[in-house]
């Protein structure tokens, strides 16, 4: 993969309420909306990252975000994750059950797209006083599944550029690894 410009299909999981959306809309738009829309299925966005810090060629790469609802997450309903080049898997710091629930979402895209990078958020850090799960808990299923892990607020917006900043870079990566894989022959 040479730098320019590139797009990659980012599908986004998580529980209900985790904030899925918030993150999308305080990378994108900045600040968030206090309003709460349920996601009906999956909606698409699209966000710019520019990749000059670490990789220093000036590669571009457009994530074209699909924020997916839990449910929609199946293995009938996979054309919604079919294609997908990383994975934002997004839980909420105050319930636990949400980390848990992780594990079934990751592996059920994973099984329905090619085995690409993907970074966990742990979302609304910011309500430290309400946390359920516990830096060590966050890294340790982190670890578990060869991600990493960002502890984010997209109330404060901590984080937040750092987890897509991420995505984009290891997504060049990964694209990279794979066209040097397949010129070894």
């Amino acid at each position: 993969m040479e730098a320019g410009r590139h797009k990659a299909k980012v599908v986004i999981v998580g529980g209900t309420a985790v904030g899925k959306r918030s993150l999308v809309h305080r990378s994108a738009f900045d600040p968030v909306s206090d309003r709460f829309v349920t996601t009906l299925g999956a909606k698409v966005s699209k966000k710019e990252i520019v990749l000059l810090v670490r990789l220093r060629d000036g590669t571009f790469i457009d994530l074209i975000l699909w924020t997916v609802k839990p449910r929609a997450v199946t293995k009938r309903e996979s054309a919604l994750v079919r294609g997908t080049s990383a994975i934002l898997a997004v839980c909420d710091s105050t319930r636990m059950q949400t980390l848990e629930e992780l594990d079934g979402l990751m592996r059920t895209v994973r099984e329905a797209a090619a085995d690409g990078p993907a970074v966990i958020a742990v979302n609304k850090w910011d309500l430290s006083g309400e946390r359920q799960i516990q830096p060590d808990d966050a890294l340790a299923f982190a670890k578990a599944h060869a991600v990493d892990c960002f502890f984010t607020s997209a109330t404060t917006g901590e984080n937040v550029e750092a987890v897509f900043q991420a995505l984009g870079e290891q997504v060049v990566r990964h694209r990279r690894e794979e066209a040097q894989d397949i010129e070894k022959g």
